[in-house]
């Protein structure tokens, strides 16, 4: 049983045989266990669609039933009422609000450690640097990745969120660009897939958040502790993560990323240039890694500006023995395979010593 609780890498051309070797001979005989993931369907679920496309999911015997819900609030309840077994693609802030109050969620993998959540504006508005912010209106939607983000730069360069800046909450991304195009607010920030559209509103990025926030921690995988404790569950999650680390691991390869980019666009129905320009976007990095010590960072510099109130022990809510259990299997499987090895060292630096009062914006530990 699996305790509950507590970059960029080479591309390996020559170790592809290693993996296709296991294509082969692997699992599949296993008989196939069921999940159900909840995700936006505005990022895309890269690792899904390339994992199916290349029989991983059939090869660690896992099959997956994707709901696309269009916003968190849904999704979270959905996922509270069982209706769904995972959340893939709501960010880290806003599974920590529901953890803050109250609900008994556990973080157990990723999906992306940035997201590209551009901060535009219209072409006049000036923007030098952060002092660029002090006394305007942003607007956000609350909870979001985007928010947390800008919320925790700010912050840690000593503004006072409440007074020098202010923040007017959205309910959509849509919403905040069209209060910019506007001229309701000065700035925006919204989530992935909105670039192309800020720019056909006359609109231009003016800075992204990630390039002074290193790795922040964005999407999250989320499960219920309830549904964590069954042994067959954690079982399902770790196929399932093991299959979406193959697809990681292709993805070093810019061929594959073509093809995923090609496979997004025809599983959601939009257009291919969209499509590249997040998947493609250097502000995007695709990562399953639980990414506990910078979920702690967040937690701790959303407490330190005000969003949580509940005394709950973040111990309680994050998982990263799931995926160390599917990487070290790839590992034994593939012992030649620079991708998992530096995945190992990945998981060294993140998912172990964790420093459970940290914060800040460093990405230096």
């Amino acid at each position: 049983m699996l305790c509950i609780g507590c970059g960029s890498s080479d591309k390996n051309t020559d170790s592809k045989k290693e993996d296709s070797k296991k294509t082969e001979t692997s699992s599949d005989k296993k008989e196939k266990m069921k999940v159900s993931i909840a995700a936006q369907a505005t990022s895309g679920q890269v690792f899904q669609y390339l994992a199916e496309n290349k029989g991983y999911l059939d090869d660690e015997g896992i099959e997956v039933e994707v709901q696309y819900i269009s916003n968190g609030t849904d999704a979270f309840s959905a996922l509270s009422a069982g209706q769904v077994d995972i959340l893939s693609t709501y960010g880290t802030g806003g599974p920590l609000m529901q953890i803050a109050n109250g609900q008994d969620f556990n973080i157990f993998g990723g999906y992306m450690i940035t997201g590209e959540t551009p901060v535009f504006a219209l072409p006049d508005t000036e923007y030098k640097d952060l002092e660029s912010f002090r006394g305007k209106k942003i607007g956000i939607t609350r909870g979001g990745t985007p928010d947390i983000v800008l919320k925790s730069i700010l912050y840690n360069a000593g503004f006072d969120i409440e007074k020098d800046v202010t923040f007017v909450e959205f309910k959509k991304n849509t919403d905040t660009m069209a209060a910019v195009a506007n001229g309701e607010i000065d700035f925006g920030a919204v989530a992935t897939g909105y670039e192309p559209q800020i720019a056909e509103m006359g609109m231009e990025v003016k800075m992204w958040p990630d390039d002074v926030y290193k790795n922040h921690s964005c999407c999250r995988m989320v499960a219920t502790n309830k549904w964590l404790s069954d042994e067959d569950n954690q079982e399902a999650a770790k196929r399932l993560i093991k299959a979406y680390l193959r697809a990681e691991r292709d993805m070093q390869d810019d061929d594959v990323v073509e093809e995923v980019c090609q496979l997004t666009a025809d599983q959601l129905d939009i257009k291919k240039d969209v499509v590249d320009s997040f998947v493609k976007s250097p502000h995007m990095i695709y990562e399953t890694d639980p990414y506990i010590q910078k979920v702690v960072q967040m937690w701790n510099n959303m407490d330190a500006f005000g969003y949580l109130s509940a005394n709950v022990d973040l111990k309680d809510h994050v998982n990263s023995d799931i995926y160390k259990s599917a990487l070290d299997e790839l590992v034994e499987e593939n012992p030649d395979d620079s991708f998992y090895q530096e995945r190992l060292k990945f998981y060294e630096k993140y998912d172990t010593n964790i420093d459970w009062d940290m914060k800040g914006i460093s990405d230096d530990f």
